[in-house]
């Protein structure tokens, strides 16, 4: 290597390597290749800096031959980095919110360090000059060029989805989603595992009233970064003092699962908020009337882990090719409203309905349901929403019908993104808006009472 700079950089790299590898020490274990790497990283470095004779002669035979053939080594480098950057992407999958182990860094340093080895340790200017004029003259310099474009924009679409894309979807497909989940949901649970802060504890001297959400992915707030954003949150800030707004909710939870989880809570409420969807008949729906239907999932397993891993091809397969679909889309809309239709359904869900009423008037809580339907499609839902609350007010449960709030604002607006239609922090406002008025009024003199 014949210039002082890339020595300089060189070093750098490999000492960078070896302080983030001591860091990575606690997985060690896990990661067989950093030691080595670095034991022989330090070595070529030290051959190179104490024994010119060596960096001259020993090392450029290895690499001479790919320096008299620079088609070659274009597409060596090519290949090294497409490997080596894969193995990242897939070993460790890299995404925004999430930072850098130290591990990563270690490996990450470690591949810039081999990439300056191949392309300049032994490396002449003349040499430099001769192969350059070589690469005008081939044929295959095109090729290489229209390879080398693809790798890039492949690699430049795989970064900004990872940067700036990392969201969630309505369905739960996406590689996207998932690591929404590992950076924003599963990282913000309380001690009882629900994404919400540390419930008060019960305190005779200043008694408050105990407002308890219950419900799926809509409190939540799947696809909201922040918890504060959501609308129990929201609401809690709303409500002030003499209120603690606790949440009982988990993604995918369905209507069979509130009950079990809001008896088993170890702190009892004066007010439950029950935020009921439409997909909150899911556990009744299976086989070809499950919604999930609608989509396809790729059944090669080569094909399955090329898009499940990298997210470029995983947002083309579900995200352009499937939930673009207008057929898919109104077909997963109907399903979910026609569930309710369905005598059978409906008795089920009813029964289920009937349960939980049953437990907030043994424990003379006030029940109040706050009613979504679908934000994009609301007035194809009032079939079933307009079913839902009629149910509800027979049974004396007040009713917060989201369906009169949403009919008249922008779809766009109120959901996460285009392809996620769970309430936006806009919607969260009006949900939390609209339950606080409930709260606020008086309760109807025989609502939940046995």
């Amino acid at each position: 290597m014949h210039s002082r700079t890339l020595w300089i950089i060189w070093a750098l790299l490999v000492a960078g390597a070896t302080l983030a590898g001591f860091q990575a020490q606690p997985v060690w274990g896990e990661n067989g290749w950093l030691i080595p790497a670095l034991v022989l990283m330090w070595a070529i470095t030290i051959v190179g800096f104490v024994r010119p004779l060596p960096a001259e002669v020993v090392m450029p035979r290895v690499l001479r031959p790919l320096r008299r053939w620079p088609a070659l080594l274009w597409l060596i480098v090519l290949l090294y980095l497409c490997l080596t950057i894969g193995v990242w992407l897939v070993q460790y999958q890299p995404t925004y919110g999430r930072p850098l182990a130290p591990v990563e860094s270690c490996y990450l340093l470690a591949v810039a360090w081999g990439l300056v080895f191949l392309l300049a340790y032994g490396m002449k200017r003349q040499t430099v000059r001769a192969m350059g004029q070589k690469l005008g003259k081939s044929w295959l310099s095109g090729v290489l060029m229209t390879v080398t474009t693809i790798v890039v924009l492949f690699a430049g679409a795989e970064a900004y989805l990872r940067l700036f894309y990392i969201t969630t979807d309505g369905y739960g497909f996406t590689a996207m989603n998932y690591h929404w989940y590992q950076n924003f949901y599963w990282n913000q649970l309380n001690s009882l595992g629900f994404r919400d802060h540390e419930p008060s504890p019960d305190d005779p001297q200043q008694p408050f009233q105990r407002v308890m959400v219950v419900g799926d992915s809509f409190a939540v707030g799947h696809g909201i970064d922040n918890i504060d954003d959501s609308f129990p949150q929201i609401l809690e800030r709303t409500l002030g003092d003499g209120y603690d707004v606790d949440l009982v909710a988990k993604s995918g939870w369905d209507m069979n699962d509130y009950l079990p989880w809001l008896s088993g809570y170890p702190l009892k409420p004066t007010i439950v908020v029950l935020s009921y969807y439409l997909n909150d008949i899911d556990y009744l729906l299976t086989g070809e009337r499950s919604p999930d239907a609608n989509f396809d999932f790729p059944e090669d397993p080569t094909l399955s882990a090329f898009i499940l891993n990298f997210f470029t091809p995983n947002f083309v397969y579900y995200n352009l090719l499937q939930f673009t679909s207008t057929t898919r889309t109104q077909n997963f809309q109907i399903s979910l409203v026609d569930a309710h239709l369905d005598a059978d359904l409906w008795t089920k869900q009813s029964a289920a309905f009937n349960k939980f009423i049953a437990w907030n008037q043994e424990n003379g809580t006030r029940l109040i349901v706050l009613l979504w339907p679908q934000i994009r499609a609301v007035e194809a839902s009032i079939p079933a929403t307009a079913k839902i609350k009629a149910y509800f007010e027979e049974q004396r449960v007040e009713v917060v019908d989201m369906t009169d709030i949403l009919k008249d604002q922008t779809p766009a607006q109120m959901v996460i993104n285009r392809y996620d239609a769970h309430p936006s922090t806009a919607a969260s406002q009006l949900a939390a808006d609209a339950v606080y008025r409930q709260i606020s009024e008086p309760p109807p003199s025989a609502s939940n009472q046995p």
